[in-house]
């Protein structure tokens, strides 16, 4: 167990002194090539349906909230189904435009992209000294 908690915060050291290092800038990165955004929509549902963490998660949650006594159970499930859905659209469908913005901010910035990567590689550092640390503590 020593042997991995000190490859695992020696790979996270590396990664962040790479990050402190680096000049990356976000105006480098590309577009993603996708033909349509039809394609790109569905991609992601294809990718979506495809998850198997989704399915197991309703089923271990989802009984835990529907109850025979409170009346047939379809519509209980449905109810949970739509307020998922709901919930899920409105996350990460404002993820998503948060992204777009700061993707374009971070474009038009490129000394606050590298600052980014930097802060970032000092907080893999500070992690990996963390989990050594308490990881050897006790």
């Amino acid at each position: 167990l020593p042997a991995i908690l000190i490859a695992g915060s020696g790979y996270m050291v590396w990664i962040g002194i790479t990050l402190l290092r680096s000049s990356i800038r976000v105006d480098q990165i590309g577009d993603a090539a996708v033909a349509t955004d039809m394609a790109a929509f569905r991609q992601g549902l294809i990718t979506c349906l495809l998850n198997p963490k989704a399915y197991i998660f309703v089923v271990a949650v989802y009984p835990q909230f529907i109850r025979a006594e409170y009346g047939p159970v379809w519509p209980q499930a449905l109810v949970m189904g739509i307020l998922t859905a709901f919930t899920q659209f409105t996350i990460y469908g404002g993820l998503g435009l948060a992204a777009a913005g700061g993707r374009d901010f971070m474009v038009g910035n490129p000394r606050f992209t590298m600052m980014t990567g930097r802060i970032a590689g000092a907080v893999f550092v500070v992690a990996a000294a963390t989990t050594l640390w308490s990881g050897f503590r006790g």
